[in-house]
């Protein structure tokens, strides 16, 4: 169901509301982002896209996550494997999700 963006952002901001624990930024905007601001892992941040993407009825056909979130070999064994072999560990630069891009996806049904 395609909607307008204003009233796919003010669904949104109410879901990530109720979705994410601890504390919150003063106020979210549509410039949240989920790593940077919400400070949301990448267990936590799967889990809330699963359930952004049926909620909303968004294909997630063109979304992918790792793009948002990468793998970074984190714990204990990722670091002494890197360790041992004397390899650099990957940079990762992950984009920023923000809440805007979630309201944009809500409006058209799709992630794009």
């Amino acid at each position: 169901m395609v909607k307008s963006y204003e009233d796919a952002l003010s669904e949104i901001l109410s879901f990530i509301s109720e979705q994410v624990p601890g504390p919150k930024p003063r106020e979210l905007t549509e410039n949240t982002t989920l790593r940077g601001d919400l400070r949301m892992h990448s267990d936590d941040a799967e889990k809330l896209m699963c359930r952004y993407f049926e909620r909303f009825d968004v294909s997630a056909q063109n979304f992918d996550f790792e793009k948002y979130f990468p793998e970074e070999g984190e714990g204990i064994i990722g670091a002494l494997l890197f360790g041992f072999l004397n390899r650099k560990r990957p940079k990762a630069n992950p984009k920023p999700l923000t809440i805007a891009m979630l309201a944009h996806a809500a409006s058209v049904g799709a992630w794009v």
